[in-house]
């Protein structure tokens, strides 16, 4: 357990000494994020419209048998929704439909429910409405002659969405902060790692197993130069030296 801390702990040291390594690894992980997301990465629209299988009523009651033959039919009619026989007649009326538009289509409905969800995805904000408002129009149309049942209304037409689903800048920011980050802490621990010196007082007596009874302070190299001392003498003088007096030889 001392162990892990001790790991834990020298981590953390590192960290804290790599900061100034940190900080524009962040920073620019985030900016080439943001980068990238705006600028290369097409924005992706997502339009939706909703078709209702109605049921017959027999006064002001729904007939049960209905309902049930209704959902029966609705993986039918999901599939009825991307075959060719919709889809082809979609892209000549919507030239910029995406294309193929089987792949930008999708065709939900909830458990136990009468409503269908067509959903387009396109790099065209309008182009992905109108496609999603056309294929139900289509849809509609055709029922009738397909499967000899008028049941399909249209709930609610597609609009033109405002914003796109992706990129989502603001996480793709997010992670590429993450990973400038860890680029940061990688190299501030290698550095750390294939560092042979001896940092502190504490590395020393852990690696030599022996107490520190002194250490050399640091000396700076400006610390080390020797200042000038500057005499006032008057103009036009020199300094004068000074001459120690000789002591005079005592006769014996």
């Amino acid at each position: 357990m001392n162990q892990q801390t001790t790991i834990v702990g020298d981590l953390v040291e590192v960290l804290k000494k790599s900061k100034w390594l940190l900080v524009p690894f962040i920073l620019l992980g985030g900016l080439a994020a943001y980068y990238v997301s705006t600028t290369f990465i097409q924005p992706t629209y997502e339009a939706s419209t909703q078709v209702l299988l109605v049921t017959e009523q027999e006064g002001d009651r729904v007939d049960s048998s209905e309902v049930l033959s209704s959902l029966s039919l609705v993986n039918t009619y999901r599939v009825i929704m991307k075959s060719p026989a919709i889809l082809n007649e979609v892209k000549e009326r919507v030239p910029n439909a995406p294309d193929p538009i089987s792949d930008a289509l999708t065709v939900e409905s909830e458990e136990e429910s009468q409503v269908i969800n067509v959903v387009i995805t396109h790099t065209d904000a309008a182009a992905a409405a109108e496609t999603a408002n056309v294929i139900s129009e289509v849809f509609a149309d055709e029922i009738p002659d397909l499967m000899s049942i008028d049941n399909v209304r249209i709930l609610s037409p597609a609009e033109v969405p405002l914003t796109p689903i992706s990129p989502n800048v603001l996480v793709n920011t997010l992670i590429g902060m993450f990973v400038g980050l860890f680029v940061g802490g990688l190299i501030g621990l290698l550095r750390h790692v294939f560092d042979k010196r001896i940092q502190n007082e504490q590395e020393a007596e852990r690696l030599l197993d022996l107490p520190v009874i002194g250490s050399v302070p640091v000396i700076e190299r400006r610390d080390m130069k020797s200042k000038k001392i500057k005499t006032n003498t008057p103009k036009g003088k020199g300094e004068v030296p000074h001459v120690p007096e000789k002591k005079e030889r005592q006769s014996s």
